[in-house]
């Protein structure tokens, strides 16, 4: 019934929260009839159903219509007794104009609404008409019309003493037949005298002073939506104030059912008439004390959501007539005598025979046309009373377009939509210009009305319901039969359901409002509560007669409330709010300290996450351009590549002062547009702005203290949604073997190149001592003046800064380099990190400053490299740090696998055999020796145990930033047979052994002398020059080497791993091993991409069959079908079974240059589709979106396929 909790976030918001707090529930809706449905409504999502599974039928659909009718009427009739009633005493015409003829007003806005919404409206579960808040200025109206005819009308009752003499204005008599004229003075707002002519013009007027009203309504409804700024004015006033109207709106109500149920006006100098015992009428406060236990007892058992409201209220409308007839029946007391006593409402006379508290007949539809239209009889409309109530139509206007747009948000919620504001306001705008034409009321959205429907009808998507309402509002609108209902609804009915709308605006904004608004806030709302009641009982009465409507207690509130908005504005808004923006996942990294290659791979998922952040104060008109700006976004994101789209939003509101109630709606529709498509919403907020949010329901998720905490959390969920993704690769045995050897060939790099991004932390081992650490422990304190440099193997470390800032550290990264870096003058100014503690058993490893000058003087490759790892990383933990898109900042070009240069190279006949081994360089020999000595002096002996190995492989690959887990290092260290003699433990030689064998590939022997010819040829070309690395690379070139190939870093890199700058031959020989290594291993991948190709086409082509021989009808073109398919299909597993015979020719120095398959493809120009890797890795299709663009480097028409070079750059960034 138009409750301050449809009208305000206020009061749905404190129950809501209050059932959240009892039942742990999501609240359904903004109103509190719509949250006894909540079941089926939190279920219906965009369109779908409720209750469950089950869909709407016919019964359901026209249950809906017939119920909300029901319910809808009745509260007609309660609108028109609100705004005729009190004026029955006043007017006359001939057919009395009064109640009935008002709920033909209240039906035709019905109908209108409810036809013009089902047709148009963002969601056809709305039913749109009219509401109490504009009915409660209509009434106003009236009043001020009355008060003006009353001041030019003659009162022959002036001498009257008003503090002896009363009388109730019901239709009933109290005082019998006095001769006293004073006693049968009737009462309207106050004591007024209408003459004949006055009162022939109080319904044209009204009725003109109502079409007016609607007009400017229905401007007002339509203007904002064309200007397209709803948002901004409803966001222009605070919660505390609307809340604090609605609890005048909730005052006012009360009053009004004062006045239907005892004929008083609710003011100081009546009050003791209420209690009074009247011998020939009903006493005043009998049917006062039914209707208030009925409209207190209807609140508060639908707060406690015990059955559906529809059912409630239709149970508390039928229950009490059945025992009120029952009752009355059973005391012998007829229908007369209850209209005589003022039970019933009554017209002055039937235009028959009934004179006085007449029952209402039949009416004639087309009499409120005539009245308005023909300016009534007699003297007509009274034009000069109209210029009084244009305070009222501006008052009542903006209060109903405010009503207006904060529903259309609590059905947003409600019905589980996205509503275009502007469209809804545009719509309403002209169905209610439209209706004050045809003398009808407001129509727009009615919340509970909407929940009613999608609770019966089970669906939203369906008109059916609100184009029935709208037809059987318009049927019973021509039938005229309203008059004969009103007959048998008794004043205590209208008055309780009075009583409960205005409890839920009174008891929600006045006392549960203090559970969602902060002191200020509360204040103002009992500030504007008490302005209200005490200017309306004890004021307003002593104003002049003709003053009193034109200054209601409505409008002084209405000032103040502009005023108190203006106030709390101005100091929500001391500071300049920042307009939001939303920042891309390269633009906004976390301080947290990771490896190169982890900074490697965000790189590439960057596109994965966005922020948001919020500062200043937050009311509906910015939160709602939050959402617009969010919403926009989210629709651009939908037009992108789907694995290229947003996976997480990280929602800001640290910076935020202050959130307004009215906000509380857009951040629900912020999550539901989130999870609509897909996206993990993640909070970064605290204090006071966390608790408020947790009171709305909003927030149920743990929040984080800090963005640096949440860009953490959000960075590694999509390194490890990357990483599950690209273990799906390992289905091929050849892939995963690749993958073991790439990671332990990681572990025991030596390559200390400065164009080569990773650094083993093996290499450092000689020149640090590892810490183990437990839980909490601190590693260094402000006041020890740490100048020591650590890098974490595994475990987690928290550093914290001068500032106060703190930031994690994962594996493979440094800390504490600025102190170091300092120390040796490498940066300037005082340190910044002032402390360090572990968060979890830790191991690290401790360079010292003395250890780091004696590595520079010793091994000033490796020195030179440690400190360019340290400034990069220096520079990537820098607040605000934005990280380069992977694909416009490539380290290197990728492998382009022409095979032209290749065939009939030395590095071609370098496949033929294996006869000849190479050894390591002396270089590399002393370099793993003295890790082989380290790694044996950790366990206690001259060998190495294979477990103590086995340990320190996990260690230094996890600092490597491996994602493998324990029982897979165990596997892969089995699976190397790096224990040659089984004993369990690993000698030098042993370990000696299986790193050659692991980067250094043997060759046939025929190809030393060939190799050994072309090195002294390019010695020779330059015999004073020294055979730098840049001669070594062209060297390798010329052998018939893909010199592009990215590891060709890790090569030149160990084959001068003594740093002298000459490369010797047999330094040169173990780069030819190791780039014949790589080479191998290209091909071994290129033979399992193919064998990837085939397996897919198999699948896909197999699947093609077996649809077309369900399909097929005619047998012989099925079968010539299926013959034609099959071929294709062996012709297709030739291919790439056979391609690693292929690669051997090409390997003894066959020419062909094109190699295609059956089809004429060329195989090296294959690329894998989604569709292969839904086919042959059993993932869904998303999944192989998500594997493609990990590895994907093209753009324009070649996205979306991974070809031969991605494939193996893929397994090199994630391996």
């Amino acid at each position: 019934m138009g409750d301050n909790s449809e009208s305000c976030g206020g009061g749905g918001d404190v129950e809501n929260q209050k059932e959240l707090r009892e039942r742990n529930e999501d609240d359904s809706s903004e109103n509190t009839i719509s949250t006894s449905s909540k079941d089926p409504v939190s279920k219906a999502k965009d369109g779908h159903h409720a209750h469950g599974d089950e869909g709407p039928t016919t019964t359901s659909l026209v249950a809906s219509a017939v119920v909300c009718f029901v319910i809808y009427f009745v509260f007609c009739i309660v609108f028109s007794s609100v705004v005729w009633d009190p004026l029955a005493f006043a007017s006359s015409s001939d057919p009395t104009f009064g109640v009935p003829q008002g709920v033909g007003i209240n039906l035709l806005g019905i109908a209108i609404g409810c036809v013009a919404f089902a047709a148009n409206s963002g969601s056809k579960a709305v039913m749109a008409g009219p509401d109490l808040i504009p009915v409660v200025f209509f009434a106003q109206a009236g009043a001020s019309v009355v008060a003006y005819l009353s001041s030019i009308s003659s009162d022959p009752y002036s001498g009257c003493n008003d503090e002896t003499t009363h009388h109730r204005i019901l239709g009933g008599g109290g005082y019998g037949d006095s001769p006293d004229p004073c006693v049968h003075r009737r009462l309207a707002d106050d004591e007024v005298y209408l003459d004949d002519d006055a009162k022939m013009q109080v319904v044209p007027t009204t009725l003109a002073a109502m079409m007016i009203g609607n007009a400017v309504t229905g401007l007002l409804f339509y203007g904002l939506g064309k200007m397209k700024n709803t948002a901004a004015v409803i966001g222009f006033i605070p919660a505390a104030v609307v809340a604090g109207f609605l609890t005048c709106i909730g005052y006012k109500v009360i009053k009004l059912a004062v006045l239907i149920t005892t004929g008083y006006n609710f003011k100081l100098k009546y009050v003791k008439y209420i209690g009074e015992d009247l011998p020939h009428a009903n006493d005043p406060w009998v049917p006062l004390t039914i209707a208030l236990v009925y409209g207190i007892t209807l609140y508060a058992l639908k707060r406690k959501h015990i059955i559906a409201a529809e059912k409630l209220i239709l149970g508390f409308i039928t229950v009490p007539l059945i025992m009120f007839f029952v009752i009355t029946a059973a005391m012998g007391v007829p229908m007369e005598q209850l209209r005589q006593e003022g039970w019933f409402l009554t017209q002055q006379g039937d235009g028959i025979e009934c004179t006085t508290g007449c029952p209402f007949t039949v009416t004639q539809f087309w009499q409120g046309w005539g009245i308005a239209y023909s300016g009534g009889r007699g003297n007509g409309v009274a034009w000069a009373a109209l210029p009084r109530a244009i305070p009222i139509f501006i008052m009542g206007s903006v209060m109903t377009t405010l009503d207006n747009m904060l529903k259309l948000t609590s059905s947003e919620k409600a019905l589980g939509v996205d509503l275009d504001y502007n469209h809804e306001m545009k719509l309403g705008g002209k169905a209610t210009m439209f209706s004050s034409l045809i003398v009808g009321s407001p129509a727009y959205g009615q919340t509970k009305f909407n929940v009613m429907n999608l609770s019966i009808a089970r669906t939203s998507t369906s008109e059916v319901p609100s184009m029935l309402l709208g037809t059987i509002s318009v049927l019973f609108f021509f039938s005229g039969l309203a008059g004969p209902v009103i007959n048998i609804m008794p004043r205590f009915l209208l008055g309780g359901l009075c009583v409960f709308a205005g409890v839920g605006f009174l008891y929600e904004n006045l006392w549960e409002a203090r559970l969602v608004m902060n002191k200020f806030s509360f204040g103002i709302v009992w500030t504007i509560f008490l302005v209200n009641f005490i200017y309306e009982f004890f004021i307003l009465q002593l104003l002049p007669l003709g003053v009193q409507p034109m200054l209601p207690g409505l409008l002084v509130v209405f000032c103040l409330g502009l005023i108190l908005a203006t106030f709390e504005f101005m100091f929500a808004f001391m500071h300049a709010a920042k307009p939001p923006i939303i920042l891309k996942g390269a633009e906004c990294c976390s301080s947290t300290v990771r490896s190169e290659k982890h900074e490697k791979q965000l790189a590439i998922v960057a596109r994965w996450y966005q922020v948001l952040k919020v500062d200043n104060f937050v009311f509906f008109g910015t939160a709602n351009a939050i959402y617009q700006l969010l919403k926009s976004n989210v629709e651009h994101q939908a037009t992108l590549p789907r694995p290229t789209r947003m996976k997480y939003f990280i929602l800001d509101l640290h910076g935020v002062t202050g959130i307004d109630l009215t906000a509380k709606d857009v951040f629900v529709k912020v999550k539901r547009l989130l999870n609509d498509h897909g996206i993990t919403l993640i909070w970064t907020v605290g204090g006071k702005i966390m608790r408020k949010l947790r009171r709305w329901g909003i927030l149920k998720e743990e929040p984080f203290d800090s963005i640096d905490l949440a860009l953490r959390y959000v960075e590694d969920g999509c390194l490890s949604r990357a990483h599950k993704l690209c273990e799906k690769w390992l289905v091929n045995n050849t892939v995963r073997s690749i993958f073991e050897q790439q990671t332990m060939a990681t572990i025991f790099s030596l390559s200390v190149r400065s164009d080569d991004k990773s650094l083993a932390s093996t290499r450092l081992r000689p020149w640090g001592e590892r810490l183990n650490l437990k839980e909490d422990q601190m590693i260094f304190t402000e006041s020890s003046q740490d100048d020591n440099l650590y890098m974490l193997y595994d475990g987690e470390v928290e550093v914290q800064s001068s500032d106060g800032s703190c930031r994690a550290v994962f594996n493979g990264s440094f800390f504490n380099l600025d102190a170091l870096l300092i120390s040796v003058g490498s940066l300037p100014g005082p340190p910044t990190t002032v402390c360090a503690t572990a968060k979890k058993d830790t191991m690290v490893l401790k360079i010292t400053k003395q250890k780091f000058r004696q590595c520079m003087r010793e091994d000033g490759a490796l020195a030179q490299k440690l400190l360019l790892t340290l400034i990069v990383q220096n520079e990537n933990s820098r607040p605000g740090k934005k990280r380069a898109l992977w694909k416009t900042d490539r380290e290197t070009s990728m492998i382009k696998l022409d095979t032209v240069p290749f065939v009939g190279s030395i590095a071609s006949r370098l496949l033929l055999g294996d006869d000849y081994i190479i050894d390591l360089t002396p270089s590399q020999i002393e370099n793993f020796s003295t890790i082989y000595d380290i790694i044996a002096a950790d366990g206690g002996g001259e060998e190495i145990p294979m477990t103590s190995f086995a340990d320190h492989v996990k260690q230094e690959a996890r600092a490597q930033g491996s994602t493998l887990d324990p029982e897979q290092f165990n596997l892969l260290i089995e699976k190397s047979g790096i224990d040659e003699d089984g004993d369990g433990s690993l000698s030098k030689d042993e370990f000696l052994n299986f790193l050659r064998g692991l980067i250094i590939a043997a060759i046939p022997a025929k190809e030393v002398d060939t190799l050994k010819i072309a090195y002294d040829n390019a010695l020779a070309e330059h015999p004073e020059g020294p055979m730098d690395e840049v001669r070594i690379k062209a060297l390798f070139n010329n052998l018939g080497f893909d010199v592009k190939h990215p590891g060709i870093h890790a090569v030149l890199g160990s084959v001068d791993a003594d740093g002298d700058g000459e490369v010797d031959f047999d330094e040169f020989m173990a780069g030819v091993g190791m780039m014949k290594k790589l080479l191998a291993q290209s091909h071994d991948l290129d033979n399992a991409f193919l064998e990837y190709k085939g397996r897919a086409t198999i699948l896909r082509r197999s699947l093609v069959i077996t649809e077309s021989a369900s399909r097929g009808t005619n047998k012989g073109r099925r079968r010539a079908t299926l013959t034609k398919r099959l071929s294709s299909l062996f012709t297709a597993k030739a291919t790439a079974v056979s391609h690693q015979e292929e690669s051997d020719e090409v390997g003894r120095g066959n020419t062909q240059q094109d190699i295609s398959d059956n089809d004429g493809n060329d195989v090296r120009k294959l690329e894998l589709e989604v569709p292969d890797l839904v086919a042959f890795l059993k993932i869904t299709p998303e999944e192989a979106e998500e594997m493609i663009f990990l590895a994907d480097e093209d753009d324009g028409d070649d996205a979306g396929t991974i070809d031969r070079a991605e494939f193996q750059q893929l397994l090199k960034t994630w391996a």
